[in-house]
């Protein structure tokens, strides 16, 4: 048996056969292991166990009543997850089974984002690999559930039915029918590009007109609240304080968010436009998706490196750019209005740099110290001036 330790977290890696013959040896290992201290973590890693019987099931019991909580089991196979679902292990310990490999080789590229990118895998199903530095925990294993509780609720989305792993990236499939990323069929139509946006922004429209479960979604405010401690480490007690008073003030709403609403996040079948990504939906009020719109078409859109580096963006040149982002606003407000526009740019760009912050936590190492830096500094900037009520 072999283990590995990181962070403080012990990994048990499970192997072979465990039964009658082995089970008190693979105990006495395990406990060895673990040691009198113990770790703030342990996983337990079932990718090369074949089978297991009543007599290893006992090992694994003992571990978890001496931990005193749920355990992660992962890499089960399809074999041994049938023991624990039979025995009733799949409500004792964390069960994760394992996924699928998929290789992209011979795939065609159908689109980019800021998290992954879509390919074709066949005539019926699109695959999106995501960037290796997007948790899987945070955001990856919670956006099939919540694909499938949004087509429930009404929201047009693609039907996700697998997620796999792509080297060390994970996947998820979806069933999708001859379909597009919106970003392409902007690209490569932009003679009709502000009937294109102008599309997207009445079904986002339409998307926010659906009222969704708070307990199948999450409350994005309240999440957001309560994640603020993970940012102690990266922020003051005051900066804390002064974001927590923005989340504060935004209204409550039971409105169904997307969580990272952009084209780059939209297929297109048959012109009926589709959401993808939902690991980050939830239910709040819109400006939580109007800031993901904001933080690509107008923080970006005069910065030539940015434009380039982003998967979005680098199909557009500047004018393009904020153009969308001049279409998309005055479409969904159903406003031309300049004060009435500027006075939600004001409050949507606030939160947008807001939630930006996160990135420290859901995407570790992808920030500079001088990128957060100047991040913190714009925050701040908006977050102390005067945004008034959000009455949009």
């Amino acid at each position: 048996m072999k283990t590995s330790i990181e962070n403080n977290t012990l990994t048990i890696f499970l192997e072979g056969r465990i039964d009658t013959s082995n089970a008190a040896e693979t105990e006495r290992q395990i406990f060895e292991a673990v040691g009198e201290d113990g770790f703030d973590n342990i996983i337990i890693d079932a990718e090369a166990l074949e089978y297991i019987s009543s007599a290893g099931l006992r090992v694994l019991m003992k571990l978890r009543k001496a931990q005193d909580k749920i355990l992660p089991l992962i890499n089960v196979s399809r074999d041994v997850y049938e023991i624990l679902y039979t025995t009733g292990f799949t409500e004792l310990f964390n069960v994760r089974k394992a996924f699928r490999r998929v290789s992209t080789e011979g795939m065609k590229l159908i689109g980019s984002g800021v998290s992954g990118d879509v390919f074709r895998m066949d005539e019926e199903t699109v695959l999106k690999v995501f960037r290796p530095n997007i948790s899987f925990d945070l955001v990856i294993s919670r956006e099939n559930e919540k694909a499938r509780n949004a087509l429930i609720a009404g929201v047009p989305t693609a039907i996700p039915y697998d997620i796999v792993r792509v080297g060390d990236c994970f996947g998820t499939v979806y069933e999708m029918l001859d379909a597009e990323d919106l970003v392409t069929v902007c690209a490569n139509d932009k003679a009709h590009l502000d009937e294109h946006i102008a599309a997207f922004a009445r079904t986002v429209k339409a998307m926010h007109a659906v009222e969704a479960d708070p307990d199948k979604f999450g409350l994005t405010k309240y999440e957001s609240i309560g994640a603020l401690p993970y940012l102690a480490g990266a922020l003051t007690p005051e900066e804390l304080d002064t974001l927590r008073a923005l989340y504060e003030s935004i209204p409550d709403r039971n409105t169904f968010i997307h969580g990272d609403c952009h084209i780059g996040n939209v297929m297109v079948k048959d012109g009926e436009l589709m959401f993808i990504d939902l690991g980050t939906a939830g239910v709040g009020h819109p400006i939580f998706d109007m800031g993901s719109m904001y933080s690509l078409f107008v923080d970006r859109a005069d910065n030539p490196k940015a434009i380039a580096a982003s998967p979005v963006l680098r199909h557009f040149t500047t004018a393009e750019i904020k153009r969308i982002w001049k279409v998309f606003i005055e479409t969904y407000l159903g406003t031309s209005d300049q004060a009435v526009i500027k006075k939600a740019e004001h409050q949507i760009a606030a939160l947008s740099a807001a939630r930006r912050l996160f990135m420290i936590v859901a995407m570790p190492g992808m920030l500079t110290p001088e990128a957060l830096t100047a991040m913190k500094e714009q925050v701040f900037s908006l977050c102390n001036s005067e945004l008034g009520e959000i009455d949009f």
